[in-house]
């Protein structure tokens, strides 16, 4: 989710433009530095289709873990069905790795239709797999399709809407969220009669959202911050310094999301909670994640992402903080979901704003998420062990105050 150097003024109109100054179009540059072209505009069935797509994904991807015990019953106990989600993520993971290695290469334009393609055929054939193989196999295929279009789709929406970007970029990410709390329902849903049923699903439901590839076009179409960019020559070469900011602030940040995930359970079972309570208190989380997503974009649409990232993190801080008084767990932890929603979705739309090539920026900034995802919540169990209570929120808030204090490096980079 990075690219392109740009400085000065030009930097500060991409963060106005990013972070939805109403009525400002693609990013100008005062003085004598040329004015930037229109940012493209996405097409609005385009956009429907993708969030038709986004609610898809989200079922899907969340029914996996719920769906292991009836793909236990349905291949037989003598399988380690747990691999389907590894062979789901590991396809997500190439298609990202693929995205970001070929840069100006990928046919932008084609991506998103032949994406949807292959996470169709993937999720049809899981449907109809005869064997634990073929099922495992077409899972891998579905994961290809679900992590290209999660990275494709993100970086159009970053692109393709001027100064609502953050604001369209948060409500589609929300809409995968609502898609994740509706997949362990569903799969419990169809699970006893036949668990392949979910798939088929999912397959069918993509077909009417063929319009999704014309979002393809606002990928093809180059930004103006690159252009502007382009102009300053001898400056190509400090892309990566210019990208790292971005880079460590989505790491840590993606590893604490996923640790709060894991671990505020246990931390209310610590505190006295049953086990079969903290797990339905935990869903308290992710609620928040996702009216934070679609609430509080809207209200900081006139502020920059230099802005409202450090602001976020910090009344995630306090949140988290809060987690820590003796029984105000249940409650922190839904208000930390809700303030730190939009990070991650601003960090995308930000940094699709000053890159050279939007896709790759985004698909590296993807991986660290996924080492975050990895390297955090690991640490986060070293440090935490078998403490008291309190223990785990306030390592948690030693993670969220070491993401804050690398926003503000970015927003100090950014100036």
């Amino acid at each position: 989710m990075a690219g392109g150097p740009v400085t000065g003024a030009a930097a500060a109109g991409e963060d106005a433009a990013a972070q939805g100054a109403p009525g400002q179009g693609a990013p100008g540059v005062a003085g004598s530095t040329p004015v930037a072209p229109e940012a493209p505009v996405m097409a609005r069935s385009a956009a429907v289709s993708a969030f038709c797509v986004f609610l898809v994904l989200g079922v899907l991807t969340a029914s996996l873990g719920a769906s292991l015990p009836f793909l236990r019953e349905r291949f037989g106990a003598q399988h380690e069905v747990g691999r389907v989600v590894s062979a789901y993520n590991l396809g997500a993971l190439a298609a990202t790795v693929c995205i970001g290695l070929l840069g100006r290469r990928l046919n932008v334009r084609a991506a998103p239709p032949v994406l949807l393609a292959v996470f169709a055929a993937g999720a049809a054939g899981m449907a109809v797999s005869p064997g634990w193989a073929a099922y495992l196999g077409c899972a891998a295929v579905t994961g290809i399709g679900y992590g290209g279009l999660a990275l494709t789709l993100n970086t159009a929406f970053a692109r393709g809407f001027a100064g609502n970007s953050v604001v369209m970029v948060n409500r589609l990410n929300a809409v995968f969220g609502i898609g994740a709390m509706l997949g362990p329902l569903a799969a419990g849903a169809v699970g006893h009669t036949d668990i392949r049923l979910l798939a088929l699903a999912a397959a069918v439901c993509t077909l009417p959202c063929f319009l999704v590839g014309r979002a393809g076009a606002v990928l093809a179409t180059t930004p103006g911050a690159a252009e502007v960019g382009r102009g300053q020559a001898g400056r190509r070469g400090r892309t990566g310094l210019t990208l790292l900011p971005f880079l460590l602030v989505g790491l840590v940040y993606a590893g604490m999301e996923t640790s709060i995930g894991a671990w505020q359970s246990t931390q209310l079972v610590r505190d006295g909670w049953s086990t079969q309570a903290a797990t339905t208190a935990a869903s308290g989380f992710w609620a928040g994640m996702a009216v934070g997503r679609l609430v509080l974009p809207q209200l900081a649409r006139r502020l920059p992402g230099r802005t409202t990232v450090p602001g976020y993190l910090a009344a995630a801080l306090a949140a988290l903080l809060l987690a820590a008084v003796p029984h105000l767990a249940v409650v922190a932890y839904p208000l930390a979901g809700l303030a730190m929603a939009p990070v991650l979705p601003t960090l995308i739309a930000w940094v699709s704003g000053v890159a050279e090539v939007p896709q790759q920026a985004t698909s590296v900034l993807t991986l660290c998420c996924m080492l975050g995802n990895a390297v955090v919540p690991a640490l986060v169990e070293a440090l935490s062990g078998s403490g008291g209570a309190t223990v785990i929120p306030l390592v948690l808030a030693g993670a969220c105050l070491l993401c804050l204090g690398l926003s503000v490096w970015l927003r100090a980079a950014r100036r």
